[in-house]
């Protein structure tokens, strides 16, 4: 069910995609969804035209992704994705640099988060995924973040991309509201928890989050700066004696 006008908005830009893609017989994608909008189109999918829908970020385990809406008989599922490498030019005196430090770079030259997909950092080098359209601008115009210089390099091909490495971390909570998580993957109190989040110090699929209620839906990304990122797992029908919900929580590396 649709929380706000926004998911409305949404719910229609999407149905219009798929009657684009029926009525002109060519593909048409989304940008990179939030985890809320890929449940969106799964929930809808049966109210679109008969189109085949496919969902890719540039590498098989990426979390960020966007939708493709092809025609029926369409035989090449080639998605509008590019990687972009990003190597630190001096780590002898580079900064320690985070997720965060490179989504934010990248913003500052102007760039819509929906245009960027995942960022996998692999010790001093970094694979940033972007809709194709913009990889010649990243290319050209990232050169710092922060204090450190960078080298981008548009890639001709993911398969030698590090695959994403995570620690597995298994929590039950009494409900999935986001003060609940938050409390498991830190080990801090609820109170301690609800402080961060009312800080905005907590993203929760892709949107800063203020309410302590909001309800973590399943594969939902969350970053909680200080701590880190993590991808929630919920698994169905799966309780402990006394009724808590069993989660898994996988912590990027």
């Amino acid at each position: 069910m649709m929380e706000d006008k926004k998911e409305q908005f949404f719910a229609r830009h999407m149905g219009e995609l798929a009657e684009r893609a029926y009525s002109g017989q060519y593909p048409i994608y989304s940008d990179f969804l939030t985890t809320r909008e890929y449940t969106i189109i799964n929930q809808i999918r049966k109210q679109f035209p008969p189109v085949n829908l496919e969902f890719f970020g540039g590498h098989e385990d990426c979390d960020h992704r966007i939708c493709g809406f092809f025609p029926k008989d369409w035989q090449t599922l080639d998605f509008p994705v590019c990687c972009i490498r990003v190597d630190i030019q001096n780590s002898h005196y580079a900064q320690l640099l985070t997720h965060r430090d490179y989504l934010g770079a990248i913003l500052n030259l102007g760039i819509e988060r929906s245009k960027v997909g995942d960022i996998r950092i692999c010790n001093e080098t970094a694979f940033v995924f972007c809709k194709e359209e913009f990889a010649p601008f990243i290319v050209e115009h990232f050169k710092m973040v922060k204090h450190t210089p960078v080298h981008c390099e548009l890639l001709s091909s993911t398969e030698n991309i590090p695959p994403q490495q995570w620690e597995e971390i298994h929590r039950s909570v009494a409900s999935c509201r986001l003060d609940n998580i938050v409390s498991a993957i830190t080990g801090r109190s609820r109170g301690k928890a609800a402080e961060l989040i009312r800080q905005g110090l907590v993203v929760a699929e892709h949107e800063v989050q203020s309410s302590v209620s909001f309800f973590c839906h399943d594969e939902a990304i969350i970053t909680i700066r200080g701590y880190g990122k993590y991808r929630l797992q919920i698994p169905i029908d799966s309780y402990t004696r006394k009724g808590k919900q069993k989660i898994i929580i996988y912590k990027y590396i």
